[in-house]
Formats: structure tokens, sequence, C-alpha cells
């Protein structure tokens, strides 16, 4: 599946690398999914942390080498919220195959991110 044009654009300043993977998986998926967030500013960090939807100001995304994915519906009207573990599966194979170290959030102890991977 293509990503879309906007998911596109939520890649611009993300480390070339990571960009790679999540294109090729985007190749390779069956299903649609989403880049919804990828280079992050400190502002928008700030407010993430003073909102709960972050713990952290040390954060990947501040520096291009995180994005937040989500898989789609056929249609890509919802969020399909059973195939987060398949596209972090695929997204490992294919991070895999191009030799890059990627952290699933879905993986985490502390917090439980599964939208979010990242380099290592």
């Amino acid at each position: 599946m293509e990503l879309s044009e906007l998911s596109k654009k939520r890649l611009e300043g993300v480390d070339e690398r990571l960009k790679a993977v999540v294109m090729e998986c985007a190749n390779r998926c069956p299903f649609p999914f989403n880049v919804s967030e990828g280079l992050r500013t400190v502002e928008k960090q700030r407010e993430y942390v003073k909102q709960g939807k972050s713990k952290t100001m040390n954060s990947k995304h501040l520096v291009g080498k995180a994005v937040d994915l989500y898989p789609l519906s056929m249609d890509r009207k919802v969020v399909d919220w059973s195939r987060f573990e398949e596209l972090a599966e695929l997204i490992f194979q294919v991070a895999s195959d191009q030799n890059v170290g990627i952290i699933w959030g879905g993986n985490w102890k502390n917090s439980f991110d599964k939208c979010h991977f990242e380099l290592r």
C-alpha cells in the first residue's frame, strides 16, 4: 500500500534510515497505515508532556529519530487497533533487511506506546 501524501510529508526531517524503513514497509504492507508524526518541535513536545501524552523532553521525535504509525482499515477511515502487532512485525522485518535497529514502544515496560517506532 502506498503512503498518503500527508504521511509522506510527515516524514520530512526524519532520519533517512528510518524513513527508508517506513517507505519499504508501506510497499510490503497488505493494509494501509499512516504516519501521524515524525519530527517534532520542542514546543510540541512540551505541550505533550504538559498534557501527559509524553513523559520526557528527551523524545527521539525531537531529532527526527522516531515516528508514530497507525494501521488503518482498508477504506482508510479508522484506525485498525487489531493490526499494531502485525505492523510492528513488518517494521522489524524491513529494518532487519536494511540492517537498521528499531525499538518499538509496544515493547516498553514502563510506558506503552504501540504507535511509536524509533531508531536504536
